[in-house]
């Protein structure tokens, strides 16, 4: 069989990859390009639209580059996403706005009047939001769109979303389409979002103009991804009960599947799966990784050296503490303005800061963990890992003492790429099944047991999280 290669867009928050994968689940080209500092006119939560674009464009150039039969043997192209980012267009698609990204807390004034009947449809609060505070913007807008469809618009000429971006909307969750009494209520019709279509659908081809832009053939099929969170639990196979897979990235996703919507998850959501029909189970940790950027931002000096050698300086110097911080708690929630370093004290140094920072993911992992496993009666034994925090030894070990759990480490890092690849290789008719697609495309690099003396050290220190995570938790969940 002849090499079948797929090109993967990962659009995240904070930067942008583009990734060639076979269907064994090889990478053969990639790129990165982190997003320049957000505009000082831009709220800290909004992004220039435009930097999306770009930033796919230069990376799917370079990715491809570095391959040598080049875009011509590319069989299809993907979109994964952050999700819970919306930007209003034009009628010709051109942002008229910054694209305001899921770390938005803003409040509209009808928060609490359309509470019950909103539930966990963030974006729509994002976009009741500009109808009170831009209204000019807001009324000029032809549609508000999620990321993904601002891309895809981009490549083919589709305005189009699929179920996990589109569930921040105002979608009916047992049609898996724009809900008529939701948005009558809000008071923007469904016209104004982009139409939903299913995962793994073609959704068109390769424009010529976009051809240009990102390096790519014109005419490769454009295959419909899903948000990333979504792909990565595919790309890990999360996708039947007893799974559990834990994402460390800009913020730290834990994710397990589930048979059918829950109603009511408390501090997590109910999310549509990447393949139809399936939902999985989250809990977010917004910010856990931009923490530790943050803390390399404000406390090293970024010009002296390069920033990856800055992070392998602080891991190195984070790992000689001790496990739990010589008692130090990080309680990472800063995207909300709560963020805490507990039991601070003079013998605390810039390492142990370092090391709280990455246990604070820890601990917030484990709420998670032992927050499902009593929701839905079940004991993970295992925990499968991504994500850039999970390129690093000490961040893979921290978790596994903190949850008491082995940890499963895949051969490639960015599941999230894995498993939009999976949904191209499906959707292009390569795989029969998104069975038959992760057989042949996951493979196993790491099992990391727990060390049993730190497993009791962050038993203790998870008792002082949770009194912060109590203390806390009325204003936390105003943002759930």
């Amino acid at each position: 069989m002849s090499q079948r290669v797929f090109a993967v867009f990962d659009i995240g928050t904070t930067g942008t990859r583009s990734v060639l994968v076979d269907e064994e689940g090889r990478e053969l080209g990639r790129a990165y390009e982190e997003y320049p500092p957000i505009p000082r006119e831009l709220a800290t939560h909004e992004q220039l639209a435009d930097t999306f674009w770009r930033a796919a464009c230069t990376t799917m150039q370079r990715a491809i580059s570095g391959y040598e039969p080049g875009a011509a043997s590319i069989d299809g192209v993907v979109v994964a996403t952050t999700r819970d980012c919306f930007t209003p267009i034009d009628k010709k698609g051109t942002p008229l706005g910054p694209t305001i990204l899921w770390t938005d807390n803003r409040i509209s004034k009808r928060r609490d009047e359309l509470a019950e009947l909103i539930g966990p449809r963030r974006g729509l609060r994002k976009i009741l939001w500009l109808a009170e505070n831009k209204e000019n913007l807001f009324n000029s807008a032809h549609k508000f769109v999620t990321l993904d469809a601002l891309l895809n618009f981009r490549l083919c000429g589709a305005m189009v979303t699929e179920p996990s971006n589109a569930r921040y909307g105002p979608i009916d969750h047992s049609t898996m389409t724009w809900s008529d009494e939701i948005c009558e209520e809000t008071g923007i019709p469904a016209d104004k979002y982009a139409e939903i279509v299913e995962s793994s659908s073609q959704v068109g081809e390769i424009t010529g103009e976009s051809a240009k832009a990102t390096g790519l053939r014109k005419g490769t099929p454009v295959i419909m991804g899903s948000g990333d969170q979504q792909c990565s639990a595919l790309g890990t196979g999360v996708t039947k009960a007893g799974l559990m897979k834990a994402t460390t990235g800009t913020g730290t996703f834990v994710t397990t599947h589930t048979d059918e919507y829950v109603e009511d998850p408390y501090v997590m959501y109910s999310n549509p799966g990447a393949i139809e029909g399936t939902w999985i189970l989250e809990g977010v940790l917004p910010g856990t990784g931009w923490a530790f950027k943050w803390y390399r931002d404000q406390f090293y000096d970024t010009d002296a050296k390069s920033q990856e050698s800055i992070f392998e300086l602080m891991e190195s110097s984070a790992k000689d503490v001790s496990a739990g911080s010589d008692e130090l708690v990080f309680f990472p929630f800063m995207a909300f303005t709560k963020g805490i370093f507990y039991n601070l004290g003079f013998n605390h140094t810039k390492a142990h800061f370092a090391r709280a920072i990455m246990e604070g993911n820890g601990y917030g992992i484990q709420f998670y963990s032992q927050t499902m496993e009593i929701m839905l009666d079940q004991n993970f034994s295992e925990l499968r890992i991504d994500g850039g925090g999970s390129n690093s030894p000490l961040w893979r070990q921290i978790i596994a003492d903190c949850t008491n759990k082995t940890v499963i480490l895949p051969r490639a890092r960015d599941s999230t790429v894995i498993g939009a690849a999976m949904i191209a290789a499906v959707g292009s008719g390569v795989y029969g099944t998104f069975g038959e697609a992760f057989d042949n495309m996951y493979h196993v690099e790491e099992n990391r047991n727990p060390i049993p003396e730190n497993v009791k050290v962050y038993a203790e220190r998870f008792e002082v999280f949770n009194k912060l995570l109590l203390a806390e938790l009325s204003t936390l969940l105003a943002h759930y």
